[in-house]
């Protein structure tokens, strides 16, 4: 194994001990079943997979009413645009047993928790920390889904769509990945973040996912191509939101005129504590993405200020939360000098 890429193996806490296929995106030849199982890796051995659980969960959810999406017609009646591993699902579910729609109902009603809740517990398990360690009675109900709807059926049917979408993805991540590590300060030994493709989702949509033994992040089908830009935002708000629970919003001077300005130009965060989270994370994102003079201000016009500066404070060798109060004021100060 080369020593650069050994580097960035240890940087971003993938073991050396990761299969041997790590660098190919050839599979090998296995029972549709067990290839649901199967991980792809980027050439710098980044994971990126399709999960059963949330294949299953989305399933589900789609069945129950879950309608997220583009919409395609908005009058009289809204129709939303799914792609076609999601459309079969839904139509091949239709008339699945409704006995288990009912349960389902039932228990959604009783667990009025946000789909990330519902994630991290299908890929962390019963043990997962916080609110989806009070899903009790899921993995029992996604069992019962297992056995009386056609989704094994489903997944099999599917598995070329999801395979076409993990390969759209492998030659996008590693640098993107390996820079963000170095600006949030990730530690050697730290579980690399993994990627997990879900069809069943919203076009463009990004899920951070704590687990308790590492963050996935869940990304929806591609809107045109792969982004790398929003996974490594959303990665970055992730881990960034955990370190900086509540230490924002009493202490950042300029964080309540920043969020009124914000939300006047369309931001849609509600409080000082996740849009100064908001902004570290796409300065981040921007940064570890390369991305062009454009974007910036593209974000600015959609109440991100700043960016620019605080992109700059990434070259702090300090880890990000102890410096973030004073990227943010710095950021806040320069936009309001242009006013």
């Amino acid at each position: 194994m080369r020593a650069p890429h050994l580097a960035f193996l240890l940087l971003l806490g993938v073991h050396a001990s990761a299969p041997a296929h790590a660098g190919s995106t050839a599979q090998v030849s296995i029972a549709p079943e067990e290839d649901w199982f199967a991980s792809q890796y980027t050439p710098g051995g980044l994971e990126v997979r399709a999960d059963v659980r949330v294949f299953t969960l989305f399933a589900l959810l789609n069945r129950a009413g879950y309608d997220a999406g583009p919409v395609e017609r908005a009058h009289p009646v809204p129709t939303y645009r799914y792609g076609r591993a999601r459309t079969l699902v839904r139509e091949k579910l239709a008339t699945a047993a409704p006995s288990v729609l009912e349960d389902a109902r039932t228990y959604f009603a009783a667990h009025p928790e946000p789909v990330e809740v519902y994630l991290a517990r299908v890929l962390g398990g019963p043990d997962v920390p916080g609110a989806p360690g009070d899903l009790v009675g899921l993995e029992a109900l996604l069992a019962r889904v297992e056995r009386e709807w056609p989704v094994a059926a489903l997944r099999a049917e599917t598995l070329p769509d999801f395979r076409a979408a993990q390969r759209a993805w492998l030659p996008l991540l590693d640098g993107p990945f390996k820079q963000a590590a170095r600006l949030l300060g990730l530690r050697e030994g730290e579980p690399a973040p993994r990627v997990v493709v879900n069809l069943l989702e919203a076009e463009g949509s990004v899920r951070p996912v704590d687990t308790g033994r590492g963050w996935v992040i869940v990304v929806g089908p591609a809107t045109r191509a792969p982004e790398p830009e929003p996974v490594v935002r959303e990665l970055a708000r992730g881990l960034l939101s955990s370190r900086l629970a509540g230490r924002l919003g009493a202490r950042w001077a300029g964080g309540a005129a920043a969020l009124k300005d914000a939300r006047a130009k369309g931001a849609g965060e509600g409080t000082v504590d996740d849009y100064g989270v908001a902004l570290l994370s796409r300065a981040l994102a921007l940064t570890a993405t390369g991305a062009p003079a454009g974007a910036y201000e593209a974000a600015q016009r959609e109440g991100y200020f700043g960016l620019k500066t605080l992109s700059r404070s990434f070259e702090d060798t300090r880890p990000v939360d102890v410096w973030a109060l004073d990227g943010l004021a710095r950021a806040v100060t320069q936009q309001a000098n242009r006013k």
